[in-house]
């Protein structure tokens, strides 16, 4: 292509040099002509150039087009709503199951701590969408037909009653004290998992410092298909999966098939916790083929036919039980532990972990944020935690 563009430019120059010729050592009349004939040559040239370069974009914006990332091997393909944003993720961002309230739901908060405007403020991860929408209920009676409607019209953000942005948006949007899904208002309180050291440095490079408050308990469990044998792993057959030194899951008790071990990207909350948690630095394999991009896709994954019983991944309880289930999925006990309510609460299941507020340590002792970050770790606000199914922090 370069010594194709380089003759055509030779050509140019040997065409335009006649025209400064004439123009010096010819008569009028003859200029004219003369150089009539060459801009018609001229304009043709610019043509031509103009249509190889467009060409010449087009195959290579062909060439370098990223491939769907694949849930199998690399000989093998599934359908591409096993990853990144799912059908589901499409109608209600990453839930498939109503936003409704528990059997003995109860009004339990007099009067709201935040006004409904205010409320806007709030943002967080998938999976505590369910402490945002009970707050919405106690303080300002909102329905569940009005939650659940809110949820699959709200993708962009900006016309549902609220809307959690993931975790490492809701880390952005704090420690960058903005909230561009609800017209630049300022996000002042996120329900969360733990940050991870991008998102902490991004708080230190914008001199922030993070108050980091646990207001719910739940497990980080890990999930195979249900015809799996395999019903309880160790911590440490868990870390050797995710390292590569187990590689079939005959190795620990299962059919002779090669491990698919799928992963969520950096700083999801779920990556986040699994690296913090679960490795505790031992570094992972890569994930090239088995990389999901949502908690849905991951699960979705997991539970493909195609599949079968080869396939590992991880979530969080509350959400795999209450925000997006599965039938062809089982939860696997860890040191046979189950990630039980009264398991999480004595900290015996080995991957228990919390659901955090947090705010900038610089909001105002009395503002509405603060206010409400204090009310949920009182016994009312823990009531309210576990109202919304989710399992209280403090006992």
């Amino acid at each position: 292509m370069f010594a194709i563009f380089t003759k055509l430019l030779t050509n140019l120059a040997s065409l335009i040099s006649p025209v400064f010729y004439k123009l010096l050592y010819t008569s009028h009349t003859a200029l004219v002509t003369g150089a009539v004939i060459i801009m018609k040559k001229l304009i043709v040239l610019f043509l031509a150039i103009v249509a190889i370069f467009y060409l010449a974009a087009c195959a290579k914006i062909e060439n370098n087009t990223t491939p769907s990332i694949s849930t199998e091997s690399i000989t093998e393909s599934v359908p591409e709503t096993t990853l990144g944003i799912g059908e589901a993720d499409k109608i209600s961002r990453g839930i498939n199951v109503p936003l409704v309230r528990c059997d003995n739901w109860e009004k339990i908060v007099d009067a709201p701590i935040m006004s409904y405007d205010e409320m806007r403020s709030l943002d967080g991860s998938t999976a505590t969408v369910h402490i945002t929408a009970e707050l919405y209920r106690q303080f300002y009676d909102v329905t569940d037909e009005e939650l659940e409607e809110s949820q699959k019209n709200n993708q962009d953000g900006l016309t549902g009653i609220f809307y959690h942005s993931t975790t490492h948006n809701a880390y952005v949007n704090l420690i960058e004290t903005l909230n561009p899904e609800f017209y630049g208002k300022t996000t002042s309180l996120i329900f969360v998992t733990p940050p991870s050291e991008e998102e902490k440095q991004l708080a230190k490079d914008n001199n922030i410092e993070l108050d980091i408050t646990p207001i719910a308990k739940d497990g980080f469990v890990f999930i195979t298909h249900n015809d799996n044998p395999v019903n309880s792993l160790t911590t440490e057959q868990i870390q050797d999966i995710y390292t590569g030194k187990i590689k079939n899951w005959n190795q620990v008790g299962g059919n002779n098939l090669e491990i698919k071990a799928y992963q969520r990207e950096a700083n999801s909350g779920s990556q986040t916790t699994m690296e913090q948690l679960v490795m505790q630095g031992n570094p992972m394999i890569p994930s090239i083929n088995t990389m999901a991009y949502s908690m849905s896709g991951l699960i979705e994954a997991v539970a493909e036919y195609e599949n079968g019983t080869a396939s590992i991944g991880y979530t969080y309880n509350y959400y795999i039980n209450n925000l997006y289930k599965n039938d062809n999925i089982k939860v696997l006990n860890v040191n046979g532990i189950t990630p039980a309510d009264k398991n999480l609460i004595s900290e015996v299941y080995p991957f228990t972990t919390s659901y955090y507020a947090v705010m900038r340590s610089n909001e105002p002792k009395d503002s509405n944020a603060t206010k409400l970050r204090d009310f949920l770790v009182t016994p009312k606000g823990q009531d309210v935690i576990a109202m919304a199914g989710y399992c209280k922090a403090i006992k």
